[in-house]
C-alpha cells in the first residue's frame, strides 16, 4: 500500500464529492449497517460482524454469459494510508474471496438454460446481495424467494442444488 507523503486527500473537506451513504445488511444479524461513500468495511454496531460494502450493480447477464463490472474506485485502490495494516489485509482478503465466488458464479450461470430468464434474474440479484455471505447465493435470497415465488424458488433451487454437489 502506497502512503501519501502529502496526507489523505479524503480527510481535506474540499475533495470530498460523494455524500451519500448505502444501508447494508450484516451477515451475522441482519441489522443494517451505514456505508459513506468512502468506506469499504465497518464493524455491525449491534454484533461486531465485519460487514463489506456491496456493489449492487456487480454483475450482467449479456448474450449467455455473465460480466461483472468493475467495482468503483475508492481512496483505499490509491492509497490506504487511512487503514492500519489489518483492516487494509482484511479489505485485500475480502477482495480476493469475492474474485473466487465470481469465478463460481460464472460456472453457475453457465448451467442456467437461457431461456430461464426469472433464474437468471434472481441469481444476479442475489449473487450482488451475497458479498458478504460465505456462501455463494445467501440463503436468505431463497427464503424471500420461497415467499414471493414459490414456482421460481423450485426452479433456481433446482440449479443451486445441481451446482453445488
Amino acid at each position: 500500500m502506497a502512503k501519501s507523503k502529502t496526507g489523505c486527500p479524503g480527510q481535506d473537506p474540499g475533495y470530498l464529492k460523494d455524500f451519500h451513504t448505502q444501508l447494508v445488511p450484516c451477515p451475522g444479524c441482519g441489522h443494517r449497517v451505514e456505508f459513506f461513500a468512502d468506506e469499504r468495511k465497518v464493524k455491525c454496531p449491534k454484533c461486531h460482524t465485519r460487514v463489506y460494502k456491496l456493489d449492487e450493480q456487480a454483475a450482467e447477464y449479456v448474450e449467455g454469459k455473465v460480466v461483472f463490472k468493475e467495482p468503483d474506485k475508492s481512496c483505499l485502490d490509491w492509497c490506504g494510508s487511512c487503514l492500519d495494516s489489518k483492516d487494509y489485509r482484511d479489505i485485500e482478503a475480502h477482495k480476493q474471496r469475492l474474485e473466487e465466488k465470481k469465478k463460481d458464479f460464472s460456472a453457475l450461470m453457465e448451467t442456467v438454460d437461457p431461456q430461464d430468464e426469472a433464474v437468471i434474474d434472481f441469481f444476479l440479484e442475489a449473487f450482488a446481495k451475497s458479498t458478504n455471505s460465505p456462501k455463494l447465493i445467501d440463503d436468505g435470497a431463497f427464503d424471500v424467494l420461497a415467499r414471493k415465488n414459490p414456482d421460481l424458488f423450485v426452479k433456481a433451487r433446482h440449479y443451486y442444488l445441481n451446482f453445488i454437489k
